[in-house]
């Protein structure tokens, strides 16, 4: 019988369950790994996510960190140094180094060494200066075959981000900085600076047991320079005047500009106090030459004065108290006189009150040829002071220059030493000049020349017989309207004596552009022929050059016969000193005219083979001449004579008078 299908038997056996459970087991498996990689997975993500907040908020935090220090004002090189360690510190395994070179900071990172040589460059950052030039740069490198980090770009990003803040804000703090202590003009210490450093300067005196010295500078007439010529003229002036003061100094000194026209200086000195004199002597020469200022030239000064440490203070304020004081006598070049009553300055605001109350004198030193022939009397201002007499011109007649009170006292001068010659009848007889010295302020009056020509014409004096006295400077550094002035007088023949000729840098130009009758020889020259005999050819080619040009030549200062042999083999010229006759005030000229204008006995030395002098001819001549002058006279009196017709009448000449000491 054949076996059949059971239809009773079911197609789903155990196999089939076997098949179906291994199936659940692969996908429950299956299930679980793709649970367990997706567990894994975001595990990775939100580790790496934190990572990257770790990242980032360590980068904020050294980012902030060094904001912070920047924010501090801090120097620029500590800046750089943390903008290095932040880099090192974001980027491990790596190097970094910086190298900066500014004229205001000193700052240098870490050298390059040998064996850094075999390390990768993986990022440099330029370093600017606020001109855009470059001045250093921050350098980040690491091992061969090391690969950056993947944050590397921003972390580079950032670090020059911060390198370019750390430039910036260095460089605007130091100009704060520098604007707050230094003067804008000359870009000197200011006071604030001054006062800082000298306190400074005090206490390593002390410490260290050594002295130090300020020095207090006022430049004289800057407002005028400043008033004349404008604000511009005036600001180049000051930077001018800071330049030759601070290259006369030692790097160690300090030069501050402490007002508008003023300057102090600190100077450290473990030594004695004679280099004091000898840098106030430099400053000083500072102002020898005229400033050059766009095409202005100015003859500049300065007052000085000077405190020393301790012998003056010991404190900041003590010093500048006691150096400004001497300043201020210097700025008013005063006539200090030590006398049991104490001391005197004067003041301009003195001068004008002398002028009114009449305390002026002049004194009358005579001229003579070497044949005692009188060519001319000098005029000399004298100040009769109430407590200390009769002050020389030396004590108070360069205040008087620097203030309009000198075009006050000129006229009174002028005014004055004309009522003498005429009351002494120079005016008539043998040619003779009255010299009047005058300064260049009195010349910078636009009306000088017509005042002048205007007195002349009120006491009836030639002008031919009047001359007017300039110092050698003055001319040399006179502006187109003083030349004018000289000129108009030079016109109407007013005749023209250049004083004090060779001491200054002698412009040679000036004995025939300008009108110059009369070339004075410096006294110092003349005593400097006993002992200098390198002097004696200098003078000669003055002497040449002068009569050459046709000038009168007048040698000053004979007050021994030394020199005279010397000066009478260089040819004509006259002489004036205390040999002859010391200054006479005017009330005693009187006496002594007569016997001047008849010839005195010159000494021995004045005497030449080739020269004779007949004085019975000459005070017969003279007489004459004053008779005749005298006639005149009572048909035309003039203005301040003093003498009556019946006094002019009775006056005789004296015999001729020995050589007056």
């Amino acid at each position: 019988m054949l076996n059949g299908p059971n239809p009773h038997q079911t197609w789903f056996t155990g196999n089939h369950i076997l098949i179906l459970l291994g199936m659940y087991l692969l996908v429950a498996l299956a299930g679980g790994v793709w649970i367990a990689l997706l567990k894994w997975r975001l595990k990775w993500h939100i580790a790496a996510k934190n990572a990257w907040i770790d990242r980032s908020v360590s980068i904020a935090r050294e980012r902030s960190r060094v904001l912070e220090i920047i924010s501090s004002n801090q120097k620029l090189d500590v800046l750089l140094s943390e903008i290095c360690a932040s880099a090192v510190q974001l980027l491990p395994g790596t190097k970094c180094s910086y190298n900066i070179q500014l004229e205001s900071e000193s700052g240098a990172g870490s050298e390059e060494r040998p064996g850094d040589r075999r390390e990768d460059v993986l990022f440099e950052i330029p370093l600017r200066n606020d001109a855009e030039r470059l001045v250093g740069k921050i350098v980040i490198s690491s091992a061969s075959g090391q690969n950056p980090a993947e944050d590397s770009e921003q972390i580079y990003t950032m670090i020059s981000e911060l390198a370019v803040l750390s430039m910036r804000n260095s460089q605007l703090y130091q100009g704060l900085v520098f604007h707050s202590t230094h003067d804008p003009l000359t870009e000197l210490p200011n006071r604030r600076l001054f006062e800082s450093q000298l306190a400074d300067a005090l206490r390593h005196a002390e410490l260290r047991g050594s002295r130090l010295a300020v020095i207090y500078v006022d430049v004289n007439r800057f407002k005028y320079v400043n008033d004349k010529y404008g604000h511009k003229i005036g600001d180049l002036y000051l930077k001018q005047i800071s330049a030759r003061l601070t290259h006369q100094l030692r790097p160690i000194d300090l030069l501050a500009r402490v007002g508008g026209d003023e300057f102090n200086v600190i100077l450290p000195f473990p030594e004695n106090f004679d280099r004091v004199h000898s840098v106030i002597g430099r400053l000083k020469a500072c102002f020898d030459y005229p400033f050059n200022l766009d095409g202005k030239i100015v003859a500049g000064s300065a007052s000085f004065g000077f405190a020393r440490y301790p012998q003056d203070g010991v404190t900041a304020e003590e010093l500048t108290r006691v150096a400004d004081h001497a300043m201020y006598i210097c700025k008013h070049d005063a006539y200090v006189a030590r006398e049991a009553s104490g001391s005197v300055m004067i003041t301009p605001d003195e001068l004008g009150l002398a002028l009114i109350n009449g305390d002026f004198r002049l004194a009358y030193q005579p001229q003579f040829s070497a044949t005692g022939r009188l060519t001319g009397m000098e005029a000399l201002l004298r100040l009769d002071h109430p407590n200390f007499g009769i002050l020389p011109p030396s004590a108070f007649i360069s205040v008087a220059e620097r203030h309009s009170v000198i075009i006050n006292i000129g006229a009174w001068t002028l005014r004055v030493a004309l009522q003498d010659a005429t009351r002494w009848n120079l005016e008539f007889g043998e040619p003779l000049t009255i010299g009047i010295n005058v300064s260049t302020r009195q010349l910078q009056e636009p009306g000088y020349a017509a005042s002048v020509l205007k007195c002349l014409h009120d006491h009836a004096f030639p002008p031919d017989r009047l001359e007017i006295e300039l110092i050698e400077r003055s001319l040399m550094l006179s502006e187109n309207a003083v030349l004018e002035q000289l000129e108009q007088l030079r016109r109407a023949g007013v005749r023209i004596a250049l004083d004090d000729f060779g001491t200054e840098q002698s412009c040679l130009s000036l004995l025939h552009k300008l009108p110059i009758d009369t070339i004075k020889l410096d006294h110092s020259f003349v005593r400097a022929m006993d002992d200098e005999p390198r002097v004696l050819p200098i003078i000669q080619a003055i002497v040449f050059m002068a009569r050459s040009l046709g000038k009168r030549v007048i040698a000053e200062g004979i007050e021994h016969v030394g020199p005279v042999p010397a000066l009478m083999k260089m040819g004509k010229m006259d002489f004036q000193g205390y040999l002859l006759s010391r200054p006479v005030p005017a009330a005693e000229v009187d006496q002594f005219i007569l016997a001047w204008r008849s010839g005195i006995a010159m000494p021995d030395a004045f005497r030449d083979e080739t020269v004779t002098v007949n004085t019975d001819l000459i005070v017969t001549e003279s007489r004459n001449l004053i008779r005749k002058a005298k006639a005149r006279k009572r048909k035309a009196p003039r203005v301040g004579s003093s003498l009556s017709e019946s006094q002019a009448a009775t006056v005789e000449a004296p015999a001729p008078a020995p050589f007056f000491v």
